[in-house]
């Protein structure tokens, strides 16, 4: 996997969010994927390179009040 997939797509659909955590504990949302999978496996890709920073997978949580992405 590399960094041309197409994850760089529009984000409808996409609940599935891989965030960097720097060494100051910021989190960065980097890409958006309809599968968890997809995005576990890019977060693999990334840790596997040996970068300083951590990454993570986490579900997109709809505010209070809104209706869920179809």
């Amino acid at each position: 996997m590399n960094d041309s997939t197409a994850t760089h797509e529009e984000a409808g659909g996409r609940r599935w969010l891989l965030y960097r955590i720097d060494d100051n504990g910021n989190e960065v949302e980097m890409h958006r994927f309809a599968e968890r999978a997809e995005a576990e496996a890019l977060m693999n890709e990334y840790q596997r390179r040996g970068h300083k920073q951590a990454y993570l997978v986490r579900e997109e949580r709809q505010a209070s009040g809104k209706a869920a992405r179809p």
